[in-house]
């Protein structure tokens, strides 16, 4: 079965190449030529795109772009045609019915500035600017100041209604259920991971897409939606790249090299990073625990010291061939290689119901880590011609290996007892992409769209899992924890979707189908859980335009969120013997149904968005908090004490609705000056409940209930400076999150930065500070049946910065 996507790749790849459309043969080829310049400087214009169309046979479509000199020479057989001219940001010239009998110099041809083009342009090329769409909002990242230097996560951490938590994790308008995507696809099977987009540098992230309420184009997954992260691709003609260091306190170096070589027939494009980092950080659990008549029994506190080092090394490169003027295959390879040294020092104390010292303890891990991960893609481009009818194919085989080797030290204080423990975690992932998506534009002015395509997922992960004591220098393995994982998801899917325009009005329709097998077998228990099943995926967009400023849309779409291998991982992380977290195998898929209302408008110099939405979701994954029922005994010299396990885990628990707006509002009063603010608020109903058997060996019934109104924000502020210097500053506010177990409280972060172009503009330098009062910390209390958890998490620490970047051609 795997090899039919591969087999309808090839297919559809000949039939592509099998369907050029050709001029009308036997006629003499002429060439055109002549310069493209900008009327008020009189400087040539590179890359100004010129479009030939025969007006007696529109299905004949040629052009050329302009050179670094600005001129242009185009070979086309004689007759009369169409031409036009277009430049970013100028005004479009056209030249009808020109007569082309024989070879001709154009002479110049001057495009005129458009000011109300150039100023978004400018903002662009400045950065820190959001395109707005109605199904989308594209963020642009370059010269973004908050961003130089920084990653993956901070890109994120700047887009309205997105936001990045103390560990990392993403969540888009409040809901962490959103995939990540890098170029349109899966980057592995477990999706991107907190750490690695934090070792992403941001240098080779061309913009990001943030698709709120996706159509059935896309991948049902992600119940909140799907943020897209375009990678950067040189453009430009001849070799050129650049250089990017980095230096950071806490410590953290990085350097970076991206080059391109653009010729006629083929791109050639690379990137190489080498990251350095140092991560520290900590954590604390405060335990108070009760008896079965809620009466204290005793505490415990833990605190947790991070002191976290990765090395990272990515390559990445490619090659983009044309086979002629409408076909390309890109290939590309990339690979990783990361080690990592974690050391965790806990020191636990226990007390008794007056505060009394019961045995005091150390725990220290050290964790060695080693991942190398290797991918191969390839593409297939068709375009027939420049109204969008266009065929794309694509193969991805990601491979990835991980090793995990933790040692783990127990000592009580003051005492000679002490214990020597060792967990090794072997990961194996191999994930595999087909693509093909073909769309045919027709009608009247091409005001009608199909679109039909199929995509297969297909994702293998094997987790091996080993725990155990080392007793006289010899390791004895515990076959109650240790464990095998085999996980295998094979996804097939395929979509219809047709949009239709009626002057100011589009609307599109579509549906998407998809058939899932999943597997999971625990080899060492010899428990196995298979299912298969088909879900139907409709989705219906709106969109009515006004003026080409103001326009609205209303759409519809249905989701799914599958929990990863990693949310199945049943292996509990045993840095702490009694506050643990591990996976269920038994979790089933979320399903969304979300409706979305959109309004934009764009003034003078200010640019509004907002956004009304609801969502149902049924089958909701949750954080729970449990006791396991198991305790832990701790031995001194003075006697001993049991502990309960007390474990953090997921469970499809509950019936969640979100009623909420988003906004944002965009104000340039100037060139290089903006401001900009989102407000994101929703009120959601989370209806649910679940069981556990605690420590006392009583079965608990836990109503996990929550109505409440939460709201995000953030500011971003951009302005210049005397002596040509760059200042931004961002502020983000995420609010308090409650429900009827767990109490978040908000949290807050200010980044400021600095830049400046050097070298007549081919470098720059930047200095900011992430988190400047150092204040971005996760506070939150839990309230058990028969105890009371208290937490502190700041993964990160304030980090002061410095960035220089050289771009050559």
């Amino acid at each position: 079965m795997r090899n039919i996507p591969l087999f309808a790749f090839l297919l559809l790849s000949i039939l592509g190449n099998s369907q050029e459309i050709k001029p009308s043969e036997n006629l003499q080829n002429i060439k055109i030529t002549g310069i493209v310049k900008d009327s008020n400087t009189n400087k040539p214009l590179e890359y100004a795109t010129l479009i030939l169309q025969d007006p007696n046979n529109p299905n004949f479509i040629s052009g050329g772009v302009t050179n670094k000199n600005g001129k242009f020479a185009i070979e086309i057989p004689s007759g009369t045609y169409h031409l036009k001219v277009e430049y970013l940001s100028y005004k479009v010239i056209n030249l009808n019915n020109l007569d082309l009998s024989s070879s001709k110099n154009l002479g110049e041809i001057k495009l005129e500035a458009d000011v109300e083009k150039l100023n978004e342009v400018e903002l662009i090329a400045e950065k820190t600017t959001v395109e707005l769409r109605l199904d989308k909002k594209i963020y642009n990242v370059g010269k973004d100041l908050a961003l130089n230097g920084g990653s993956a996560s901070d890109v994120l951490n700047n887009i309205p209604s997105v936001s990045v938590d103390p560990e990392g994790s993403i969540s888009l308008r409040g809901n962490n259920n959103v995939k990540i995507l890098i170029n349109g696809k899966p980057s592995t099977l477990s999706g991107i991971s907190p750490e690695a987009l934090k070792q992403m540098p941001v240098s080779t992230i061309d913009k990001v897409e943030v698709i709120t309420n996706p159509s059935s184009k896309y991948s049902s997954s992600g119940t909140a939606g799907i943020l897209n992260i375009i990678l950067r691709k040189s453009k430009k003609a001849g070799l050129n790249g650049s250089i990017t260091a980095t230096a950071k306190d806490p410590e953290y170096y990085k350097v970076g090299l991206s080059l391109g070589l653009k010729k006629k027939l083929f791109t050639l494009f690379s990137n190489v990073t080498y990251t350095d980092r140092e991560r520290p950080g900590y954590s604390l659990f405060n335990n108070d625990f009760f008896d079965i008549n809620n009466t204290s029994t005793g505490y415990e506190n833990e605190y947790r010291s991070l002191d976290r080092n990765y090395k990272n090394l990515t390559v990445s490169s490619g090659i983009e061939l044309a086979l002629n003027e409408s076909t390309s295959i890109t290939n590309s390879v990339a690979y990783k290689k990361s080690s990592g040294l974690h050391a965790t020092g806990i020191t636990l104390n226990n007390f008794n119901v007056l505060s009394n010292s019961l045995i005091n303890r150390t725990r220290n891990t050290l964790e060695d880590s080693d991942e190398e991960n290797i991918s191969y893609s390839v593409n297939y481009k068709r375009k027939f011609n420049s109204k969008g009818h266009n065929l794309t194919a694509d193969y991805r085989y990601s491979r990835n290996n991980e090793l995990e080797d933790r040692e783990i030290n127990e000592k009580i204080v003051s005492s000679t007892i002490f214990m020597l423990d060792e967990a090794m975690t072997h990961d194996h992932q191999i994930s595999q992409l087909a693509q093909v998506d073909y769309t045919l534009p027709f009608g009247k002015d091409y005001n009608s769209k199909l679109e039909i395509g199929y995509r297969g997922v297909f994702d293998n992960y094997n987790i091996d899992y080993t725990e155990g004591s080392i007793i006289n220098n010899q390791f004895i393995k515990n076959t109650m924890y240790s464990n095998n994982l085999v996980y295998n998801q094979d996804v097939n899917a395929g979509y219809l979707q047709f949009a239709q325009g009626f002057n100011k009005l589009t609307a599109s329709l579509g549906v998407r189908v998809e058939h899932t097998d999943v597997s999971v077998l625990l080899t060492n228990l010899n428990t196995t859980a298979a299912t298969s099943y088909i879900n139907w995926f409709p989705s219906l967009f709106l969109s009515y335009e006004f003026t080409s400023k103001e326009k609205i849309g209303l759409n519809y779409s249905k989701r799914i969120d599958r929990p990863t291998a990693g949310n199945l991982n049943p292996f509990p992380n045993r840095v702490s013997k009694t506050n643990l977290f591990y996976g269920n195998p038994d979790l089933d898929p979320m399903f969304t149904n979300s409706f979305e209302f959109n309004y934009i408008n764009k003034w003078n110099k200010v640019t509004f968005n907002s956004a009304l939405f609801y969502s149902k979701t049924e089958d909701v994954i949750h954080n729970v908090v449990i006791e396991t029922g198991e305790t832990e005994t701790i031995t001194a010299n003075s006697g001993s004490i049991s502990t309960p396990i007390i474990a953090k885990t997921k469970r499809n628990i509950a019936q969640e609705d979100r009623l909420g707006l988003d906004a944002t509002v965009t104000y340039v009063p100037l060139k290089k000056w903006r401001l900009s603010v989102n407000l994101f608020m929703y009120n959601q109903n989370l209806t649910g409940n679940y069981t556990y058997t605690d420590s006392n060996n009583q079965l608990v019934h836990v109503d996990f209930n929550a109505d409440q109104f939460r709201w995000t924000s953030s500011l971003s502020v951009k302005l210049p400076l005397p002596y040509a210097v760059n200042f931004q500053t961002n502020y983000y506010y995420v609010g308090a999150d409650n429900n009827s177990q767990t109490k978040t409280k908000a949290l807050n972060r200010l980044d400021i930065a600095f830049s400046k172009n050097i070298i007549k503009n081919r470098a720059s330098i930047a200095i900011g500070v992430t988190d400047i009062f150092n204040a971005y910390r996760r506070y939150s209390t839990s309230n058990l049946e028969n105890s009371t958890s208290y937490n502190e998490l700041q993964s990160d620490q304030r980090n002061l910065r410095a960035t220089f970047t050289y771009k050559f051609d």
